[in-house]
Formats: structure tokens, C-alpha cells, sequence
């Protein structure tokens, strides 16, 4: 049994953290948070796209790949941590413990980014999502360099974004670390 903890939101308010059993494989999964005091399932919807994410592909071709993305905004500090156990070990594409954090986010989202409302209470980054030519966001980039800022971020002269482990690992990802 594989876990994924995340704490920091709506989480066991005893422990500060919610485990949920994610199998052996998980395919394009991501987890989000906004500033909120409950779980409504409706309001994280709608902060989806201006919230960062924890991406995950977990179990394909006996590797597990993470990573954090500020391709469509930014709006709470992020970390994910393999914690190598269940067979887990160190080695693979790129494994580590990405984080990002923008301390001054009214001062941090200038134009052309722009503020977001609630429920996600973020930056939307204007130029990090697909357009016909996708071009780093060079501010995002800046202030979280291990994380994605535009769609094509792993494919030029960044690969260090994209992390990865063997499969038998359990991972932490922590909201406002």
C-alpha cells in the first residue's frame, strides 16, 4: 500500500495532515489547495485554475514522476518530499524535494500576470499556460526555478523540473511548508 499525505488545508485538524491510499498506479494526478476554513468540493473546483499544483504520475514504467507547476498561477507555498519507503529509493530521473514559496504575492503579481479573487486568491501567470508559442514566464521562473512556469518548461534548457523515484515510494506534499 502506497500513501500520499498532504497537510496544511483542510486536514485532519488532530495531526494537520490527511492520508489517502493512492495503489501502485496513478495516472496525471494533481492536488491543489486554497485559503478556505472547509473542503467544499465546489469552491476547490473553482479554485483549480488559479491555484498551483502538485502534479503526479505515479507507477508507469516502474517509475514514479512529480513535480510542482505555476503554469496557471501561483497562490499557496508548495513542497512535495518522497519519504523512500515501501522499497522506495534515491535515484531515478531527478528526485528531490521541489518547494516554492513567493513571500510578497501583491508585490510579486505585476502586469502582464494578474491578481485572481476567491476562492483561489492567487497570480494568474499570463503567459505560462499553451498559446500558439509558449514562452517562459520569466517571473515565475525567478521566484520558483524547480517548478514548471510555462507548458514546454522540461522540454528546453530546464529538465530539472520534472523529479521521479522509483515505484514503492510514499510522498508528502505540504501546503505553506
Amino acid at each position: 500500500t502506497r500513501y500520499l499525505t498532504y497537510s496544511g488545508l483542510s486536514a485532519n485538524p488532530r495531526t494537520g495532515a490527511r492520508s489517502m491510499n493512492v495503489g501502485r498506479v496513478w495516472e496525471s494526478a494533481i492536488i491543489s489547495g486554497f485559503r478556505g476554513n472547509n473542503a467544499n468540493v465546489q469552491q476547490g473546483i473553482q479554485a483549480k485554475p488559479q491555484a498551483n499544483l502538485a502534479e503526479f504520475t505515479l507507477g508507469l514504467n516502474n517509475m514514479d514522476k512529480y513535480d510542482l507547476s505555476n503554469v496557471n498561477a501561483y497562490n499557496l507555498p508548495l513542497m512535495i518530499n518522497p519519504t523512500f519507503t515501501n522499497g522506495g529509493v534515491r535515484r531515478g530521473l531527478h528526485w528531490g524535494s521541489p518547494r516554492f514559496y513567493i513571500p510578497f504575492l501583491d508585490s510579486f503579481c505585476k502586469p502582464p500576470n494578474r491578481h485572481t479573487g476567491p476562492p483561489g486568491k492567487g497570480c494568474i501567470n499570463v503567459v505560462g499556460p499553451t498559446t500558439p508559442r509558449p514562452t517562459p514566464s520569466k517571473a515565475f521562473k525567478r521566484a520558483c526555478p524547480s517548478s514548471y512556469s510555462y507548458t514546454l518548461d522540461d522540454r528546453n534548457a530546464n529538465p530539472g523540473v520534472m523529479y521521479g523515484c522509483n515505484v514503492g515510494s510514499n510522498y508528502e506534499v505540504d501546503f505553506c511548508p
